[in-house]
This record gives structure tokens, C-alpha cells and sequence, in this order.
């Protein structure tokens, strides 16, 4: 039972480690295809801003990514995602629901903040508008992802950001093997299901008087040529 155990609690780890790098590795591919490029420097920042708040680095990867659909200048991206850090934990608001808001803000002529009391001033994708978002902001709920982060919960949080880390990395040691497990389970699925279909060509009976897998074989052939020759679909 212990043995069990054990190796139930294995499978559920590398489970868990693959799971965690597949949402991390999606988060940056949003990134990239919001940005039209990769960008280590927002990589970087959403590092660097889970160690000084609650929110992982996947998390914070994918609002930069809404808000880089609106949004290219990278330095802009890392100021309207500090502030939206801010509002998110200040409001107990999931971090991409704040992301969506602060990016529909920036990238039209809704105020969508305007609930929580936050003014905007400025054209639509302008600098005047940017800043003043991100400074009424910071105002408002400046500082409240780092001050959440120092508290029991927040360092608890904190931990299991850490952990979720160390299993993205160790899922990305795996994914190789695993891409080449699915690729195989895949073909042989495919290759299975080529098969059952071909039967259905024969009928039970010339199913049944096969003698062997290579008399089937044969047979399976010659009734799809017929079925050529007579112009039938497959």
C-alpha cells in the first residue's frame, strides 16, 4: 500500500510540474504574440514583481500580455502593469480581470475605472493617457501589492509562488519526453482508428473467414480498389 502510495503521489508530481510549465509557457506565447516579438525584459519584470507581491509570474505574464495588445513601448507596458498589480490587490481582484479593465482604458475611449474612481485624461493609445492612468493609480492604490506580500498570508502566497517555480522548471525538463510520448499515442490513435475504419469496407462475413492478418490486409485492399475503380467515395 505505501509502495501505492508513493507512486500515486509521483505521477501526481510530475503532473502537477508539467501542468505548471504548460501555463507558464502559454502565458508567454500570449505574450509574445500580443508584442510580435519575445521580451526578456518583461520576462524579467514579471520575475522580479512576483518577489514583491502575490501573484506569480505567470499570472503577471499574461496581463502584460492583454495590455500588450494595446500597448507596445515596453517601459509603458511595465508602468500600466505595476499599477495594475496595485488595483488588483488592493480590490481582491483576479490580476487578469485588472489587466482587462486597465487595458480596455487605455485602448479606447471607455473609461472602465471609473467604478473604482479612477479619472483618465488623454487620447486613446497617448502618452497623456498612459500616465494618467497610471498615476491616478498609484495615488489610489499605490503600493498595496508589495504591502499584501509582507503580511502571513502574503508570505505564504510568496511560498507557493516559489514552489510553483521550482515545478515549471522541472516540467520543463520533461516536456521534451512527454511532446514525444503524445506525438506516438497520437499517430498510434490515428493509426488505429485507419484501421477500424478499413474494416468497415468488409463485411462480418469476409471479416470472419480471414486466416490470417495478412489475408485480412489483402482483403481490406482489394474491396477499397473496387470501390475506386467503381468511382464509390471512402
Amino acid at each position: 500500500a505505501g509502495a501505492f502510495l508513493g507512486a500515486g503521489a509521483l505521477i501526481a508530481g510530475i503532473k502537477g510540474a508539467i501542468n505548471a510549465f504548460g501555463e507558464q509557457e502559454l502565458a508567454e506565447k500570449k505574450l509574445e504574440a500580443s508584442l510580435g516579438k519575445t521580451s526578456q525584459s518583461l520576462l524579467d519584470q514579471a520575475a522580479a514583481l512576483q518577489q514583491v507581491s502575490v501573484f506569480g509570474d505567470e499570472t503577471i505574464i499574461s496581463a502584460q500580455a492583454l495590455i500588450g495588445a494595446f500597448v507596445k513601448d515596453e517601459e509603458q507596458i511595465k508602468l500600466a502593469t505595476k499599477a495594475t498589480l496595485d488595483l488588483a490587490a488592493a480590490k481582491g481582484m483576479d490580476l487578469v480581470v485588472a489587466a482587462d479593465l486597465v487595458s480596455k482604458t487605455l485602448g479606447s475611449s471607455t473609461n472602465a475605472l471609473s467604478r473604482y474612481g479612477i479619472e483618465v485624461k488623454g487620447a486613446v493609445g497617448s502618452t497623456e493617457r498612459l500616465e494618467s492612468l497610471t498615476g491616478n493609480l498609484a495615488d489610489v492604490f499605490g503600493g498595496q501589492a508589495t504591502a499584501q506580500s509582507e503580511t502571513m498570508t502574503g508570505s505564504i502566497q510568496q511560498m507557493n509562488n516559489a514552489v510553483g517555480d521550482a515545478a515549471e522548471s522541472m516540467g520543463e525538463l520533461l516536456a521534451p519526453s512527454i511532446i514525444q510520448a503524445a506525438k506516438f499515442f497520437k499517430g498510434a490513435s490515428e493509426a488505429v482508428g485507419g484501421y477500424l475504419a478499413s474494416l468497415k469496407t468488409l463485411s462480418a462475413e469476409e471479416i470472419n473467414a480471414s486466416t490470417s492478418q495478412d489475408d485480412l490486409a489483402e482483403r481490406i485492399t482489394k474491396t477499397k480498389n473496387a470501390m475506386v475503380n467503381l468511382g464509390v467515395s471512402q
